[in-house]
């Protein structure tokens, strides 16, 4: 009885594959009769949709500029707190009390100067001074009007002036010092905090670094320092004309820092703009460029070869090169209707079906 019931299964199994089998034939060839009596249409119409939703992906492609939205989600508390120190938390306040990746302004320039040699960047004053200076003086042009630092500067709310780094009245007060035949040792800077002319105290912690003290000194009084940073702050609040002056401001910024690199005998000088991170994220793109070609290489190769035989009439290697064709025409055309429905593409997801298939195979 289990034999006839055992017999009967596997009969009904091959009967269901057999069907099967016969109506996929079956399908296929009235699906190719059709498409070989009509390939005028077959030719011409995926064609004019490759270019008409090809066309679309560019037209309609804007990569994203806010690192942000990038790499963090949406939801994610680092936003909701940043918007908080944001409103509690002005740039010319926050800047000696709250500094760290939590409140990171709009657009600015940042400046790293290092003494080259491991020497000590105090003695350098006048060197950095220079730098500063010219970073002041740095113009760019817009519809005929010259913009320098002063145009787009943060200002501060006491006296209405461009808000800097306090660590730039430090340097001013120790080349006066070294101007008047003494040593920068007799302007007292502590570390983090230190006392200004004026009497202020200004936290430096994140504009001094590499922070050697002096001997015997109770209040962390500094003796070395190999490294300056220096913030350039941007309004980030204006019409969107102000913020195109200012993004040709962080361009001019960046090849500026590169010229005076190479030029500086004394300093080691790199340069951070608020776009920074996002071309380094998008670097990653042109650096994949080599990878992509020799894959597409092989896929061409391998089709190629797949559809290859040893008798020259049997073998069809257009038809291989044909399917590859046919695939990036899908892509594009897909590509195509996934911008016309604004659908949002984020590059950092390709990776997550390779992240899921080793999760599965480790479980």
């Amino acid at each position: 009885m289990r034999w006839d019931w055992a017999s009967a299964s596997w009969i009904w199994r091959r009967m269901l594959r057999q069907m099967i089998h016969r109506g996929l034939k079956a399908s296929f060839y009235w699906l190719g009769l059709f498409v070989s009596r009509h390939p005028v249409f077959f030719l011409t119409v995926p064609a004019v949709l490759t270019i008409i939703f090809g066309s679309t992906v560019l037209s309609r492609f804007k990569p994203e500029t806010d690192i942000e939205i990038l790499v963090a989600p949406t939801h994610s508390f680092a936003k909701v707190e940043r918007s908080l120190a944001n409103s509690l938390f002005p740039i010319d306040q926050s800047k000696n009390k709250l500094y760290s990746d939590l409140h990171t302004p709009g657009r600015y320039g940042r400046l790293i100067l290092l003494a080259k040699s491991g020497g000590n960047i105090l003695e350098l004053a006048d060197q950095v001074l220079q730098v500063h200076k010219q970073v002041l003086d740095l113009r760019v042009n817009y519809k005929g009007f010259n913009y320098t630092f002063a145009h787009l500067c943060v200002l501060s709310h006491q006296d209405k002036r461009c808000l800097l780094d306090d660590i730039i009245t430090i340097f001013e007060d120790i080349r006066l010092a070294i101007l008047s035949n003494h040593t920068f040792s007799k302007v007292p800077v502590t570390y983090p905090n230190t006392t200004l002319k004026d009497g202020r105290v200004s936290f430096i912690g994140h504009q001094l670094g590499g922070v050697a003290f002096s001997p015997n000194s109770r209040d962390q009084q500094v003796k070395f320092a190999r490294a300056i940073q220096i913030t350039y702050y941007l309004r980030n609040h204006g019409p969107v004309v102000q913020d195109v002056i200012a993004e040709k401001w962080e361009n001019a910024f960046c090849t500026l820092i590169t010229r005076l690199s190479t030029l500086s005998e004394d300093l080691h000088i790199q340069s951070l703009t608020s776009f920074s991170l996002w071309r380094d994220f998008h670097q990653t793109g042109v650096l994949a460029k080599g990878e992509v070609l020799v894959s597409l290489v092989l896929l061409l190769l391998a089709a190629t070869i797949s559809s290859s035989m040893r008798d020259c009439l049997r073998g069809k290697p257009f038809l291989g090169l044909l399917g590859v064709l046919t695939i990036a025409i899908a892509n594009v055309t897909s590509t195509g209707i996934f911008f016309i429905s604004d659908g949002k593409f984020n590059s950092t997801l390709l990776g997550i079906p390779f992240f899921s298939m080793g999760e599965c195979e480790a479980a």
